[in-house]
């Protein structure tokens, strides 16, 4: 699909939304299910995902899918893609920060997304270069320029494969903007935390990770209502991300340096394509400027986990550059 129709798939996907919330909002979570280390999905989120995945099927077949909890099937260049419920824990224990997610991903990048919040009663929704809404009104991002003064979220601790890790480098960056932000929140919903940027109830979310069914629909949103959506890097935003930072504009030279705190870690992004400069990327309709730093890392515990220790650590003019320097690295260990 070389072009999209965002306004006709909005429409579908707002139809898709309110099957959604009826359902959720009809019955209980029913069985609760532990899918890992922590990790909980309710009868009721399965429910939901085939009953979007269905109606979503029926009105634009040629269009993929990947659902939290059914996988991916279809199109891979355009698909939908869906968290039932985002916040799942919040949603058992009867926290209402909670929100069914749905987005779009065109070549990689988002260009559409619905979240509601249902039992906060609000709807956000945004299509690429036509704005962000909430309940039908326009909505944009806080205006903030000082760290002090911002509200900040910042995603959960780790579970599961990886969990002590994402914990780590989690903890380490909690206390660095306790020191620095008004406050630090745990929301608890990656879905919520980039609505609320968007809306400016909070200044910025930083999600270590990025799973597109959680993401998908906020980063368009965020993004539309202006806010900077960027990886840990400060490169562009996109499904192969490996954070999801949203922020207003104004905390960009405030934020962007204490992110820093994951490099060496599995959520800073060591290179793009061969000689590509990582992209800075300004809000929507701004400028965008080119960096050229690419990070090798030699350390111990590198693979599923994150680099626990750091043996050595240089940054390069291009990826080329720093896997020459990796590979050389090597055949100098093996001859020692």
């Amino acid at each position: 699909m070389s072009t999209l129709d965002t306004t006709r798939l909005l429409v579908v996907a707002h139809e898709a939304m309110d099957k959604a919330v009826d359902l959720l909002m009809r019955g209980q979570a029913g069985e609760v299910q532990t899918k890992g280390d922590r990790d909980l999905v309710t009868e009721v989120e399965v429910a939901i995902e085939h009953l979007v995945r269905d109606h979503l099927a029926e009105h634009v077949p040629d269009v993929g899918f990947l659902g939290e909890e059914t996988g991916a099937t279809g199109d891979p260049s355009v698909y939908w893609v869906l968290d039932p419920v985002d916040g799942t824990a919040n949603f058992v224990h009867g926290v209402p920060l909670c929100a069914v997610a749905l987005g779009l991903v065109h070549d990689g990048q988002p260009a559409l997304g619905v979240i509601e919040t249902p039992f906060l009663g609000h709807r956000y929704w945004a299509t690429k270069g036509s704005g962000a809404f909430r309940d039908g009104d326009p909505i944009v991002v806080s205006q903030e320029t000082a760290l002090e003064n911002s509200l900040i979220a910042l995603s959960d601790y780790g579970s599961g494969e990886g969990g002590a890790a994402r914990t780590r480098a989690s903890a380490t960056l909690d206390r660095a903007l306790s020191l620095r932000a008004q406050r630090v929140r745990r929301i608890g919903s990656s879905a919520v935390e980039l609505a609320w940027v968007a809306d400016g109830t909070l200044d910025a979310s930083l999600t270590l990770g990025n799973r597109s069914w959680d993401t998908a629909a906020g980063a368009i949103i965020a993004l539309e209502a202006g806010a900077l959506v960027v990886d840990a890097d400060g490169s562009q935003h996109s499904t192969s991300s490996r954070c999801a930072i949203a922020m207003t504009p104004g905390l960009r030279d405030a934020l962007l340096p204490l992110l820093h705190i994951v490099r060496g870690t599995r959520y800073w992004p060591i290179s793009t394509a061969d000689g590509d400069a990582l992209p800075v990327v300004e809000p929507a309709h701004e400028r965008v400027a080119d960096a050229t730093a690419f990070l090798a890392t030699i350390g111990v515990g590198i693979g599923d986990d994150d680099t626990a220790d750091t043996v050595a650590e240089r940054v390069f003019p291009s990826s080329r550059d720093a896997r020459s320097w990796l590979e050389q690295e090597r055949v100098c260990c093996t001859s020692r």
